[in-house]
């Protein structure tokens, strides 16, 4: 069995490199225990594309058969693997050694890529080396993969990061005026406009602001808004669970404004959720609901305020 559970991105791209050769060796055989390498991390799966993909590389070019039929359209990974089936003198530990080398050098190859999500759409990233983002609905950013750094431009939106901790290569979020490097965390960032929104719920970050600067741990946030420096805020665990629940497609309420609950709704739906009387924004929410289900939460709202939730088709407003 080649695989066990790797911690470094080196030694996951040597495995990638050893399996990727296994599979050259044996095209209609699945080597044993490649499965359950596979599912072991997220990343295991990029890696071993990026190792049969490092084999295509140094074949050469398939020439042009005049007036042939074209081929069907191939996947990313049969694409690699067919490369590798016409070209098995890479099978062996030096070829699997050198593939594992070039595969690390395109690991970190420079370049930037966008992402964004549309209204009712989230989306979940896992990086080459091996860190993940959660964006929400409504949300656009950059990841940059630089030679001496990490970085993600958040230009709108919200995004759960799950860093793995590099301190040659620094993660780092820039949202408008505000960064945030990290020091080995688990934190959400909030960008509407020029507001921004730091909350850590693992480790430690760094958050340099036109003001000066911020150091945040485990259960703190602060909110950045162009206006001074702001004090650190302790959260619960409770809270923090409550904050990142849209993650898992979830609103938690606990005493949370009407009117502000809404306004994730909507953001999260076509379907939107208007009030007859603004006053009854103020109205206090409690309870955990599907954000993808505007009119059952509309129902249940309009319920624990005492009003009724008219369908209009377009949209279902609370009234009262």
């Amino acid at each position: 069995m080649i695989g066990s559970v790797e911690t470094s991105s080196s030694t996951v791209e040597a495995a990638a490199a050893r399996w990727a050769a296994a599979l050259d060796a044996n095209p209609d055989t699945t080597p044993e225990g490649l499965e359950a390498w596979l599912a072991q991390h997220p990343r295991h799966a990029g890696a071993l594309l990026r190792a049969q993909a490092t084999l295509a590389l140094f074949s050469p070019p398939v020439q042009a058969v005049p007036d042939a039929e074209a081929p069907p359209a191939l996947t990313r990974r049969a694409m690699a693997q067919g490369w590798m089936r016409r070209h098995q003198r890479w099978v062996g530990g030096g070829a699997a050694l050198a593939a594992a080398g070039i595969a690390a050098v395109l690991l970190y190859a420079p370049g930037t890529d966008r992402y964004a999500t549309g209204t009712g759409e989230m989306r979940q990233v896992t990086l080459a080396e091996g860190s993940s983002l959660s964006l929400d609905t409504q949300t656009s950013l950059k990841v940059a993969m630089e030679s001496d750094a990490r970085v993600v431009r958040l230009e709108e939106g919200r995004t759960l990061l799950r860093v793995r901790h590099d301190a040659s290569r620094p993660f780092r979020v820039r949202a408008g005026a505000v960064t945030i490097t990290d020091i080995g965390t688990v934190f959400q960032v909030i960008r509407r406009g020029d507001a921004v929104t730091v909350l850590v719920s693992e480790g430690m970050v760094e958050v340099s602001a036109p003001g000066g600067k911020l150091r945040l741990g485990a259960g703190q946030t602060a909110s950045f808004d162009g206006h001074g420096m702001p004090m650190a805020q302790a959260m619960s665990a409770a809270a923090i669970e409550r904050a990142t629940a849209w993650t898992n497609g979830r609103i938690e309420l606990d005493g949370d404004r009407l009117d502000a609950a809404i306004e994730e709704m909507n953001r999260h739906n076509q379907l939107k959720i208007t009030l007859s009387n603004p006053s009854l924004g103020g109205e206090k929410l409690y309870g955990a609901f599907r954000l993808d289900d505007p009119a059952g939460f509309a129902r249940t709202a309009a319920l624990s305020v005492g009003a009724q939730a008219r369908d209009q088709g377009e949209a279902i407003q609370i009234i009262k």
